[in-house]
């Protein structure tokens, strides 16, 4: 496990060095992906349709690769 709180933590570290607005930018990817990024945690277990979701949606948001 883990994957899947990396790639969200790597979403946090884009966020945040780019100044946006975190609220509204994790929701946007959030709604893409079809789940609450703020309900993935250390020991959330990696699904791999939810990693994948995750990786396009922030592809999609932020114009970013993430890699996990």
């Amino acid at each position: 496990m883990g994957r899947l709180h990396d790639a969200v933590v790597q979403i946090d570290e884009i966020i945040a060095d780019r100044g946006l607005d975190a609220f509204k930018t994790k929701g946007e990817i959030s709604l893409k992906a079809g789940f609450f990024l703020s309900l993935i945690f250390e020991n959330s277990p990696d699904e791999e349709d939810k990693i994948a979701a995750v990786k396009n949606a922030a592809k999609e948001v932020l114009g970013v690769d993430i890699r996990v």
